[in-house]
């Protein structure tokens, strides 16, 4: 039976038949189906394209492009869930090429980076299926591998000897070695951060022991690394409380024996501990804090000079000891010229003195810089001549004005024959270059008695004085 629309209010004879239901236009229903079809086709493909582009983004995120190996990154933010996996002991290995600059250098970064790709592969080769294998950056890999599988070292044996075999570059094949640091991650430092700085001074301390081994770390590294951190941030307290301060050591004319000029040297105290030279320097340098240590040592020793003399001791001369590393930095000249104009001090009654560290591959800037300070008038010393790298090339390619001979050669020299040849020869050198030469290291008389009648200018040590306050300095010259 066919159902019909009806309004009994509107019926008469002459009515149109009525238009049953069915035939009634759809046109909208239609629409709004074909709208919603399109709408869910929609979000489906929109879904679809964010799922792909996310497995895009992810694999550029935690996959490392040249060696198709997880990154850093996926380590670090998966590190907990990765050592769950392994359900037991696990160590990290921080590992780093020996030297890989050099093949850089040498085959470019196309073959370069081809070693890589090879050196990620043997390592996921060795480690599958029990460990895993992350680049960190450029030649630095990081390995986990279950610790009890190396608790006779035959997995880093084996570690080395699989990086050390022969690899194709080009036409060449090239031998690679590296340096490992290795920690065993125990259930108290199981943070990433706090593993990957274990292993990495591990790895410090294979690098320093030579190379091409794995060193486990250990008490003594931890020990060594909390001096060192202790030391850091003493000297970073005491150049922002100004708890630096200099003392002067009195240079003696070997045929007056008089005091003529002085040595400035920086000195620190920290809780009624004073630390010296040898104790300080070294780690300013390594963490880059040296430079404000020698503006400082600059300003106090040049205003120091101008102390003396108004205190009616004028200096032939005042030496002050900076790092080697600031031969590297080109503001630190234009810094001495300030200073000693600021004082109004004539430049040649300051002799700069640097230890002579610097490698041979840096002779060229060694000898840029004295040439510039000596142009301004300064006179330029070589601290403990004899005692670093190729002293006699120095004197070849550097125009010097002073060296300091060191002490070393003269501690005991009447009794030591080959200090007394080694020390006659640098005078004789000195001779034939116009140097002075200064001794250093003077604390007996058997060495002063055999020193007297040598062909040497100035004499300090601690025969004559240790190290004085300044105030001290001024009362020994005026005896």
């Amino acid at each position: 039976m066919t159902t019909t629309l009806w309004n009994p209010t509107h019926h008469h004879a002459n009515a149109p038949s009525m238009v049953p239901l069915t035939t009634v236009p759809s046109f909208w229903v239609v629409l709004l189906a074909v709208l919603v079809a399109f709408f869910l086709v929609g979000i489906t493909v929109l879904w679809l394209n964010r799922r792909k582009a996310l497995r895009f983004y992810r694999r550029l995120l935690y996959n490392d492009s040249l060696t198709e190996i997880k990154n850093i990154t996926y380590l670090r933010e998966n590190f907990n869930d990765i050592l769950i996996a392994f359900d037991t002991d696990v160590s990290m290995y921080y590992i780093n090429l020996d030297n890989f600059k050099n093949y850089n250098d040498l085959l470019g970064h196309a073959l370069a980076n081809r070693l890589l790709y090879q050196v990620a592969e043997r390592l996921g080769s060795l480690v599958s299926p029990y460990g895993t294998v992350y680049r960190m950056h450029s030649d630095h890999f990081i390995l986990l591998y279950p610790t009890q599988s190396d608790n006779d070292n035959a997995f880093s044996d084996k570690l080395l000897h699989t990086l050390k075999q022969d690899y194709p570059a080009g036409v060449h094949t090239v031998k690679l070695t590296a340096s490992i640091g290795r920690y065993s991650i125990s259930s108290t430092t199981p943070r990433f951060h706090d593993c990957l700085l274990r292993a990495e001074l591990a790895l410090q301390e294979a690098k320093l022991q030579g190379k091409d081994r794995v060193v486990y770390y250990s008490s003594t590294i931890k020990r060594r690394n909390h001096d060192a951190f202790s030391r850091f941030r003493t000297i970073k307290e005491a150049l922002k409380e100004k708890r630096f301060f200099l003392e002067y050591q009195p240079i003696i004319c070997n045929q007056s024996r008089k005091i003529v000029g002085v040595e400035a040297l920086i000195r620190l105290r920290d809780n009624r501990k004073t630390y010296y030279p040898q104790e300080i320097i070294a780690y300013a340098e390594k963490y880059h804090l040296i430079e404000d240590i020698d503006r400082y040592v600059i300003a106090e020793a040049f205003e120091a000079f101008t102390r003396f003399e108004k205190a009616g001791c004028a200096l032939e001369f005042m030496s002050v000891n900076i790092s080697s590393t600031e031969i590297k930095n080109p503001g630190f000249i234009d810094y001495v010229v300030e200073t000693a104009s600021s004082f109004s001090i004539a430049p040649e009654k300051i002799t700069i003195e640097f230890t002579e560290t610097q490698r041979p591959e840096d002779f060229s800037k060694e000898a840029t810089f004295i040439k510039t300070l000596q142009a301004h008038g300064f006179k330029v010393a070589i601290d403990d001549f004899g005692s670093g790298y190729s002293s006699m090339i120095r004197l070849s390619q550097n125009r010097l004005d002073r060296i300091k001979i060191d002490r070393s050669f003269i501690t005991g020299i009447h009794e030591n024959k080959a200090n007394q040849k080694i020390v006659e020869a640098i005078i004789n050198l000195s001779k034939t270059f116009g140097l002075e030469i200064i001794v250093e290291g003077v604390e007996t008389e058997s060495d002063l008695a055999y020193l007297s009648n040598k062909d040497i200018r100035y004499i300090q040590g601690y025969y004559f004085y240790r190290s004085l306050t300044e105030n001290a300095c001024i009362v020994k010259m005026r005896e």
